[in-house]
C-alpha cells in the first residue's frame, strides 16, 4: 500500500494539456490541482500547453504555437480539435517540442490531462524514452457528436470521431495506464480496446473541499432548484425548463452558465417565467455558497455523463440531487438518501421530462430525509484531494520504477 508519509524520491513530471491556461473547465481544474498538489509533495511538474491563452500560470510552462490559421480564435480552434485532431496536427506540435530540448530536462514521466493530446503524450514519451499515462475524462469512443440537432451533421461528426478514435488506438495501447474518472468510463475503455487495453485504474476527479463546509440552508419561502453547466441538449437544460414550467407552486430555478447551443432558447424561456434566474458562469471558488443557497441540484442529462461534478458537489453540499440514471451519475449517488435517479439510456425525451417533473415534486420531501454522516464521509473519501493525488503519485511512481502490476486492469 502506498503511504504518502513515507520518504519517496522526487520525480520530474511533464503534464500535457493544450488548454491548461484557458478559463478553467472541469478537466483543467483537475490538471491544475494535480500540479499544485504534486509540487507540494516535492515533485517537479512542468506543463506543455498552447500559447496565447489568457490565464498564464507560474512556473515552467512550455508553450506550443498554434497553426497560423488558428491563432486568431483559440476558442474556435478548440472546437476544431475536438473533431479534426489528426496525425498532421500532432506531428506539427511534436516538431515544435524539439526547440524546447526537453530531453535535457530529465523528465521521469509524461502525464496527459487532455483527450486532445493523447497521441502527442505517447509519442513524446517514446521520444524521451520514459513512461506515460493519461486520464480518461470521457468514454471511449468519445461522445462529442451528442447534442447536434441536425441528423446529417450528427452522422458526419460521428463518422469523423470514430475515424479519429480508431487512429488513436495504438497510442493508447502503448501507454502504461489509462486512469478512468468513473467505473462507467473505465468499462467503456476496456470494452472498446479489448485485449490491447493497458491497465485502467479508477481515479475519480477530486471534490473541492470547500463544498463540505457549506451544507444547504433550509430557508423559508420558495424551494430553490439549481442547474450548473453548459446550455446544450446533452445536459438536458431544455427539458428542465419545460418541466419547471409545468411545476406549479412556490418554486424557483437558478441557471448558472449561459454558454452553449441552447443559450438563446434558454433566455427566451426564462423571460416567460419570473421564477427563473439566469447567471453567467461564476468563479469556481464562489460556487460553494451558490450550492448552499439552493435546496436541490438538477442534472437531467441526455447522454452518458462521464462523471458529473455538479452531482458530486450537490451531494457534498447536502442538497437533494436529481439525475438521469445513466453514465457515471449512479456511482456518485450510491447510498445517498437525498438522491432521485430516473429514466435510462433508452428513455425518450418525453419520458425523461415527465419523470423529471415527478422528481421535482418529490424533492421537498427528500430534503427532509436524514443523512448518514459517517457512511457519507466514508464514501466521499474516495474523492478527497489528498487521496486522489496519492493515487496518481502511486501510479506514476510504479510506472517510473517499472513495477506497475497488470492486475491494475
Amino acid at each position: 500500500m502506498w503511504d504518502p508519509m513515507l520518504k519517496r524520491p522526487s520525480m520530474r513530471i511533464l503534464l500535457v494539456a493544450y488548454f491548461y491556461e484557458a478559463p478553467a473547465g472541469g478537466g483543467i481544474i483537475v490538471a491544475r490541482l494535480l500540479r499544485e498538489q504534486l509540487q507540494a509533495r516535492g515533485h517537479t511538474v512542468d506543463v506543455l500547453c498552447l500559447e496565447g491563452l489568457p490565464e498564464q500560470q507560474a512556473g515552467t510552462v512550455w508553450r506550443l504555437r498554434p497553426p497560423m490559421w488558428a491563432s486568431i480564435n483559440l476558442n474556435r480552434f478548440r472546437q476544431v480539435l475536438l473533431f479534426f485532431n489528426n496525425r498532421l496536427l500532432d506531428a506539427f506540435f511534436l516538431r515544435q517540442t524539439e526547440s524546447f530540448h526537453l530531453e535535457n530536462q530529465e523528465y521521469d514521466f509524461v502525464l496527459g490531462q487532455d483527450p486532445l493530446t493523447l497521441r502527442l503524450v505517447q509519442q513524446l514519451a517514446e521520444l524521451l524514452r520514459i513512461p506515460c499515462g493519461t486520464t480518461l475524462h470521457d468514454t471511449l469512443p468519445q461522445q462529442v457528436h451528442v447534442g447536434i440537432p441536425q441528423r446529417g451533421v450528427r452522422f458526419m461528426v460521428r463518422y469523423l470521431m470514430r475515424w479519429r478514435d480508431q487512429s488513436l488506438r495504438k497510442n493508447l495501447a502503448r501507454m502504461d495506464w489509462l486512469a478512468s474518472i468513473s467505473r462507467h468510463v473505465g468499462a467503456s475503455a476496456k470494452r472498446w480496446m479489448g485485449p490491447e487495453c493497458p491497465p485502467v485504474p479508477l481515479v475519480s476527479n477530486p471534490a473541492p473541499a470547500d463544498f463540505a463546509h457549506t451544507p444547504t440552508r433550509k430557508t423559508e419561502g420558495a424551494f430553490r432548484f439549481l442547474f450548473v453547466g453548459r446550455l446544450s441538449p446533452e445536459k438536458g437544460i431544455d427539458l428542465l425548463l419545460e418541466a419547471f414550467q409545468q411545476l406549479h407552486g412556490n418554486y424557483q430555478l437558478t441557471i448558472v452558465g449561459l454558454a452553449g447551443s441552447l443559450s438563446k432558447k434558454v433566455r427566451n424561456l426564462a423571460l416567460s417565467d419570473p421564477r427563473v434566474e439566469l447567471k453567467f458562469a461564476l468563479p469556481h471558488s464562489s460556487m460553494p455558497e451558490v450550492y448552499a443557497a439552493h435546496h436541490a441540484v438538477c442534472c437531467p442529462v441526455m447522454w452518458d455523463e462521464p462523471f458529473g461534478l455538479t452531482v458530486l458537489e450537490g451531494r457534498m453540499a447536502q442538497c437533494v440531487v436529481l439525475g438521469t440514471n445513466r453514465g457515471g451519475l449512479p456511482e456518485i449517488l450510491e447510498g445517498y438518501s437525498r438522491s432521485i435517479l430516473f429514466g435510462s439510456p433508452e428513455a425518450s425525451r418525453d419520458v425523461i421530462r415527465k419523470l423529471l417533473l415527478t422528481a421535482m415534486t418529490e424533492a421537498p420531501l427528500k430534503l427532509q430525509l436524514p443523512i448518514n454522516t459517517a457512511q457519507d464521509n466514508e464514501f466521499l473519501s474516495r474523492f478527497q484531494v489528498s487521496n486522489v493525488v496519492t493515487h496518481y503519485e502511486q501510479l506514476i511512481h510504479l510506472s517510473v520504477t517499472g513495477s506497475l502490476s497488470k492486475t491494475a486492469k
